[in-house]
């Protein structure tokens, strides 16, 4: 794609080959100095118009490109911060075991003690008396 000359006369460095510019005068570094800083400005306004229109990976080439410091675009807006939860309560005992006094509330899994009691035979004998439950309610 060629490229469109600019009216600018610091434009008119770029076009020349490197070894053109005679470097020692301070005219001339002041000159290329200022070139310079137009072609910074053009692509910076390139890059934050057109940036978007790239695909992903000649996006991520850009970024090598200039730097991985760089992001050309704009920070997004910080989330409002979420309502802290409330702490977590301690529930009543629903269940208990009588010969231990191990107590649990009914949410989560069952505790260790509970699972070891259901395969002896004092459930089974509770279960007898008691067929619609699982384990024995707490009293209270």
């Amino acid at each position: 794609m060629p490229r469109k000359t600019s009216n600018n006369p610091s434009a008119s460095l770029l076009d020349l080959p490197a070894g053109a510019i005679p470097s020692g005068t301070a005219t001339d570094k002041a000159l290329l100095g200022a070139a310079t800083k137009e072609a910074y400005k053009r692509v910076n306004v390139l890059l934050s118009a057109y940036f978007e229109d790239f695909s992903p990976a000649q996006q991520r080439r850009i970024r090598e490109a200039i730097g991985a410091s760089a992001n050309p675009k704009p920070p997004k807006q910080a989330k409002a911060p979420k309502a802290p939860k409330a702490p977590k309560e301690d529930l009543p005992p629903r269940f208990w075991l009588p010969f231990s006094g191990e107590t649990w509330s009914g949410r989560g899994r069952p505790p260790a003690a509970f699972l070891a009691w259901e395969g002896t035979v004092a459930h089974t004998e509770w279960k007898k008396r008691h067929p619609g439950e699982r384990f024995p309610t707490y009293p209270g």
